[in-house]
């Protein structure tokens, strides 16, 4: 069993390299999202970027739990 508070260090799991890149990512797809709801694209350009939110959507998701899975080790 871990001590307290061990839970909240970075383990080998994710470095901290990898840690700071996931988060990066995390904020660039969230970035784009409020741009594209800002601009209002065409319907050409709307599709398109419904495809796109899926597969930003689904790489979140990955994000997120690679983040849990490194910070709970």
């Amino acid at each position: 069993m871990k001590p307290p508070g061990t839970n909240i260090a970075l383990t080998t799991a994710v470095n901290a390299e990898e840690f700071i890149k996931l988060l990066e990512e995390m904020v660039d797809l969230k970035l784009q999202r409020v741009s594209e709801l800002r601009h209002g694209p065409n319907a050409e350009v709307a599709r398109l970027l419904q495809q796109k939110r899926e597969t930003d959507r689904r790489r979140l998701e990955q994000i997120r739990a690679e983040l849990v899975r490194g910070l709970l080790g």
